[in-house]
């Protein structure tokens, strides 16, 4: 359990997912669905619990009177927009602004991710091996933003981003690279999640450039 984060050990509520929205989106304009995998990824990451509502969800609640007090609008056709706060966002750690990725390739719009501890880096190739444990997902928004929101916890290290794939084919690219690294038997099954693999940045780049690298 995550000691810092106030709400650990708490069902997520719509006040809940109200701060997470306005901590992780202000200044954004994003797709309510991707709001609502982020904000619930975030607050278990944190050590929160999932909610207990039946019928409307936490963040959609959230959303609609964050709405009615002005605080977000849904006016732009599929996207919310989350104004940014009037407040200095004093509480973002300084250092983890130094989130620069390893390598970019690909074009378009949305980003497939791929970050990892260094620890583990360290660790495998003291051992002599090329590949560790990574992190590959998918957003439709800042991919740095995106890894910041998941990993702003009470960890001993900062993550490195090994990869970022930006494409206009967000769901294929994220299902082929992942369906890929599992046959091959790279998915750690032992981990959080189902996005965490033994692989390598260099190993997702080759996937993606024999799959992908000429149709972008």
């Amino acid at each position: 359990m995550n000691d810092l984060y106030k709400y650990a050990g708490k069902t997520l509520t719509p006040n809940i997912a109200r701060e997470l929205v306005q901590e992780l989106f202000a200044g954004k304009a994003v797709q309510k669905q991707e709001i609502m995998d982020v904000v619930v990824e975030t607050h278990l990451g944190r050590g929160g619990l999932p909610t207990i509502a039946q019928r409307n969800h936490p963040v959609t609640l959230g959303l609609w009177h964050m709405k009615r007090e002005g605080q977000a609008d849904s006016s732009s056709g599929d996207n919310w927009v989350i104004p940014t706060s009037s407040q200095d966002d004093e509480g973002v750690d300084v250092e983890q602004d130094d989130l620069n990725p390893e390598n970019i390739i690909g074009f378009g719009k949305q980003e497939i991710y791929l970050y990892y501890y260094p620890t583990y880096r360290r660790l495998a190739e003291f051992q002599g091996e090329a590949v560790w444990a990574c992190k590959i997902g998918k957003t439709s928004i800042d991919a740095i933003h995106r890894i910041r929101s998941q990993t702003r916890t009470a960890l001993p290290e900062y993550p490195e981003v090994g990869l970022i794939i930006k494409t206009d084919q967000l769901n294929l690219m994220e299902k082929t690279i992942q369906n890929i690294l599992k046959l091959r038997g790279k998915q750690m099954d032992d981990a959080p999640g189902k996005e965490w693999f033994i692989t390598s940045p260099n190993e997702v780049k080759k996937v993606y450039e024999i799959n992908f690298g000429n149709s972008q």
